[in-house]
């Protein structure tokens, strides 16, 4: 996935300030890409360059002027490009499993912290994209359909979460055979 390509989405949406497009990126797609403020700028700042988008300076009494961002025809045509291209299965790097993959290094009790603590974290996560799911297609959804996607998307990070949850605790399970033998061993 291109940032490039998440913005020119967005501006086609509506023209937005970087301030806003930060804000519109952290509550929708950072569940499944992640952007930094400063990325999100100096992509903005290509995106000029290359003519797929424009500057409006507004001009504002009680704030400070803003930038607001505009998709060209060129950075439509881009847009429609890339996302009429069909998509590849993301590479996967997952920390958790290299290291479950090396554990025979580790004593049982530190791989089940390990899980347990990777558990914890992914609950959170589920519990943040049920709290995000009204709010991302009541605020940004501009029809049934566009709502429909925003939610379909949300379902499949909620959908795999729940999936590594599940792993977990057949993982966890399978772990208590082991510490009975660890301390017959000793």
């Amino acid at each position: 996935m291109s940032l490039k390509h998440t913005l020119l989405g967005f501006l086609n949406m509506w023209p937005l300030s970087g301030y806003d497009l930060t804000k519109m990126f952290g509550a929708t797609v950072r569940f499944y890409w992640s952007a930094t403020h400063t990325q999100i700028y100096r992509t903005l700042k290509q995106m000029l360059q290359e003519g797929l988008v424009e500057q409006e300076l507004v001009r504002q009494t009680d704030y400070p002027n803003k930038k607001l961002y505009h998709i060209t025809d060129r950075g439509r045509e881009e847009l429609l490009a890339w996302l009429a291209e069909p998509a590849d299965i993301p590479p996967v790097r997952h920390r958790l499993l290299v290291k479950m993959s090396l554990g025979e290094e580790l004593d049982t009790e530190t791989i089940i912290r390990l899980l347990e603590d990777y558990r914890k974290k992914l609950q959170q996560r589920l519990d943040l994209y049920d709290k995000r799911n009204k709010q991302i297609t009541q605020e940004y959804a501009r029809s049934e359909r566009e709502r429909f996607l925003w939610d379909a998307v949300l379902d499949n990070g909620i959908s795999v979460y729940e999936t590594e949850l599940e792993w977990i605790d057949r993982t966890l399970r399978g772990l208590q055979r082991f510490i009975g033998r660890a301390r017959e061993e000793k």
